[in-house]
């Protein structure tokens, strides 16, 4: 008994040394062929835009092109939760935006949770949200905006990419800081969106990407949500200078993978990303339409997702607002 339990352990022990070397020489070889990002958006979008952006000078570093799928619907539940399925090995990634955190806010029950289920490979581009109108509207400024609505309640009508989105709440929150009532129509992404308000269907909208159509004057900005002017749109004001003090919400997108993915893949993806953010062309070409490039770290992302589901939170519990299923 005492020699097959001693044989047993000496086996066990045999293959585990086996095991570990295999691992260690996958991860010393990533990655040796494409890797999948799933996109929960349109292509087009403000985010797949970026992820674009970096795409060719990641496959330089990484020896192996990113392959996009797009996965739309669920506020991005569902490409998130496809990518958190997939083998841990750093070959299936996500591209989440400040979408996914504060539907994780606002529905924690029903969610995919970012947090808890992810982890953060780098932020890609930092965005801020423009308050754009639709040309047929005929208002040039946000004072003109609030008078136009609150001289005709409940008849503007608002865009975001979904209930309970980042667009959503900041729609809500400028409503309520405004005074004003505004009817939400959910898309499923900004391009959609766009579309509909350059053709005059919507009203109103909060968007991320919006630099490309209002320099060509599909839509009207008339305001961003920045602190200070935005980079990239020097000449719109913040809103918190419009009559709305203290009014500031800034938009990201970025990458993640599955949990359990080792630490050694997670930094190699990182390095990748980052150093793709240090080059003079994805820099301007994240400008042009409408971002500032991200850091491209783990840290920086992780630290993003905590302080935008706690923002959400407390926005969502100071309105009182419900969401459906």
């Amino acid at each position: 008994m005492g020699t097959t339990r001693r044989s047993f352990i000496v086996a066990t022990a045999s293959a585990g040394l086996v095991a570990a070397p295999a691992a260690v020489r996958a991860q010393a070889g990533f990655p040796d062929k494409p890797i999948k990002v799933m996109v929960p958006t349109v292509a087009g979008g403000a985010a797949e835009q970026c992820l674009r952006a970096v795409a060719e000078p990641m496959r330089q570093a990484l020896g192996q092109p990113l392959v996009f799928e797009y996965l739309t619907g669920g506020t991005g539940n569902i490409a998130l939760q496809r990518a958190a399925q997939s083998p841990p090995d750093g070959y299936t990634l996500a591209l989440p935006s400040a979408a996914n955190s504060s539907n994780l806010a606002a529905r924690p029950r029903q969610a995919f949770d970012i947090v808890g289920e992810m982890r953060p490979v780098g932020k890609i581009g930092v965005a801020a949200m423009m308050l754009t109108v639709s040309p047929a509207l005929n208002v040039k400024t946000t004072e003109e905006l609030i008078r136009y609505a609150k001289a005709n309640p409940g008849k503007l009508s608002y865009a975001s990419i979904g209930y309970g989105s980042s667009q959503h709440l900041v729609a809500e929150m400028f409503a309520a800081a405004a005074g004003i009532d505004m009817v939400h129509v959910p898309y499923r992404g900004e391009a959609a969106a766009a579309l509909d308000m350059a053709g005059g269907r919507i009203h109103v909208a909060f968007l991320a990407g919006a630099k490309p159509l209002v320099e060509t004057g599909k839509i009207q900005a008339l305001a961003t949500t920045n602190a200070e002017n935005w980079p990239s749109m020097p000449t719109v004001p913040p809103l918190s200078q419009t009559g709305l003090p203290g009014f500031v919400y800034n938009g990201w997108n970025g990458l993640v993978a599955p949990k359990a993915t080792p630490d050694p893949i997670v930094a190699r993806l990182s390095a990748a990303l980052a150093g793709a953010l240090k080059e003079p062309k994805v820099r301007s070409d994240l400008r042009m339409i409408g971002f500032e490039p991200g850091a491209g770290t783990p840290d920086e992302l992780g630290e993003q997702l905590r302080s935008d589901i706690a923002n959400f939170r407390k926005i969502i519990a100071e309105r009182n607002l419900k969401f459906p299923d």
